[in-house]
């Protein structure tokens, strides 16, 4: 059913909600205005250096998968995988203060994208400073949490011996570097909002290959460096994100101007913290919930397979992204058109761009479930020379990428929604996929058929979560956008 009357489908003259009648007739304040011309036509301009970013993101964790997993080399393959397993009890823990920074910056291009179709570039700018500021103190507090309770909840997983100790040594590097995290995403998406694509994806970019450059001196000791091992990949990331978060800072300030300090009052302050937050907030509860409902996956594999099945299922869920990367930079593309064409009142254009988007997400996902069926073994014995990890996480393969269409129907709907100012659509159809779904339906597949049904497990969540949101977001929920 479509909501959008034959005048507003035409015209788009319709004004976002609480918005007065002068809205639409405002020119967008966006470097690129994204409320004219092809919606297709503006996705996939902006997917293609959104997607070399994610490539990019994506390569570094291959990347230290790739290092660690042949640590011992063929003489100790053990050691290769007690790294892996080590990394598969962090992963779930810095994968949580990830997806916060993803909510915050969710909530930061909902809000600037808004103004901007709302005509206010000032309050644009205003909202760009104030979200960096909001994302350093969310980030401070929620990290302290999170090194406070480390070691229970590594216990609590299950991890022991050389396990934990690698899990611990990694996550002492790695969480305090997410503080710095929140710059590097606050930059990325105030450029995002204006419906950039090459800046904002250069940021991502020049981080990760810092870091899959300095990932090997870390990891093995080559030269004047220590020989780290976990840890080293830890801090290669640290360093590649500090320096992206600098260049970020730079890119938004001087280069495109997009955020001012200046003139910024409490009161200001408290008015885009709260626009923010609107979104922000409950959009960072939505991307913890999947990092949630990984751990607790995780503790199901770790408690109910074993050590070999815990580094199998880790390295298959990092061999994963390969298939889900496009869908993740297309996420990063829909929210600034959504944003804009809500803010500006072009509910047509909003449903345009969920409709092309999931069409997006079916062509690459059967794409890559042909080439990732025919590449598996070859595949897995790069970052293994551990045949048993090999042969227990070759099924994945065959059963979780065929499905991954339908996972990506969850976080496009959720990314298109947020921009918006509606985060709760994506809150529910994600808690549904994460803890409803995917975490009990692992956990039962892993007692009753081991490692063959978790990936069972995560193939029903998938498809059942995702047609699930692709039929409410295109039949029931609202096109419009809430004010600014």
């Amino acid at each position: 059913m479509n909501s959008s009357t034959p005048t507003e489908a035409t015209t788009g003259t319709k004004p976002a909600a609480g918005a007065g009648p002068d809205v639409a007739a405002k020119r967008s304040g966006a470097r690129v205005d994204l409320t004219q011309g092809s919606i297709q036509g503006h996705i996939l301009r902006m997917l293609g250096p959104f997607s070399l970013a994610v490539i990019a993101l994506i390569s570094t964790g291959l990347v230290d998968s790739f290092f660690l997993g042949n640590l011992g080399g063929e003489e100790n393959p053990k050691a290769g995988t007690i790294a892996l397993a080590a990394l598969g009890i962090a992963f779930p823990l810095t994968f949580i203060g990830n997806s916060a920074n993803i909510g915050l910056g969710a909530g930061t291009m909902s809000a600037i994208s808004r103004a901007l179709g709302e005509g206010e570039t000032d309050r644009a700018q205003r909202h760009g400073a104030a979200a960096i500021l909001f994302g350093l103190l969310v980030m401070s507090v929620l990290v302290t949490l999170m090194i406070l309770a480390v070691p229970s909840v590594t216990r609590l997983m299950g991890a022991s011996g050389d396990v934990r100790a690698g899990a611990l040594s990694y996550l002492a590097i790695s969480l305090p570097g997410l503080v710095i995290v929140s710059v590097a995403s606050m930059c990325n998406n105030t450029l995002r909002a204006h419906g950039e694509a090459l800046l904002p994806s250069s940021i991502m970019i020049l981080g990760a290959l810092l870091n899959m450059a300095i990932d090997p001196f870390l990891i093995f000791g080559i030269g004047p460096f220590p020989r780290m091992e976990v840890a080293g990949a830890a801090l290669a990331t640290v360093i590649g994100n500090g320096v992206a978060a600098l260049y970020g800072l730079y890119l938004v300030r001087f280069v495109r101007d997009a955020v001012h300090f200046r003139g910024i009052t409490i009161a200001t302050l408290r008015h885009a913290w709260a626009t923010i937050a609107a979104v922000g907030v409950p959009a960072m509860g939505t991307n913890i919930i999947v990092p949630v409902g990984t751990f607790f996956a995780t503790v199901a594999v770790t408690r109910l397979t074993s050590e070999v099945g815990l580094a199998a299922f880790s390295l298959a869920s990092r061999l994963e992204l390969l298939s889900v990367g496009l869908l993740y930079a297309l996420s990063a593309c829909i929210g600034s058109v959504t944003g804009q064409n809500g803010g500006a009142g072009r509910t047509d254009r909003v449903r345009e761009a969920f409709g092309v988007s999931y069409k997006i997400c079916l062509i690459w996902s059967t794409l890559m479930a042909v080439v990732l069926a025919l590449a598996a073994r070859p595949l897995l014995s790069l970052f293994s020379n551990d045949p048993a990890l090999i042969e227990m996480a070759v099924p994945y393969f065959y059963i979780v990428p065929v499905t991954v269409f339908a996972y990506g129907f969850v976080f496009v709907t959720a990314a298109g929604f947020n921009a918006l100012g509606r985060p709760k659509y994506g809150f529910v159809f994600t808690f549904l996929r994460s803890l409803i779904l995917y975490a009990p339906l692992v956990a039962i597949g892993a007692w009753t058929y081991g490692l063959f049904g978790a990936f069972v497990g995560i193939a029903v969540s998938n498809m059942l979560s995702g047609l699930a949101a692709r039929y409410w977001a295109l039949n029931r929920a609202p096109m419009t956008a809430r004010k600014s």
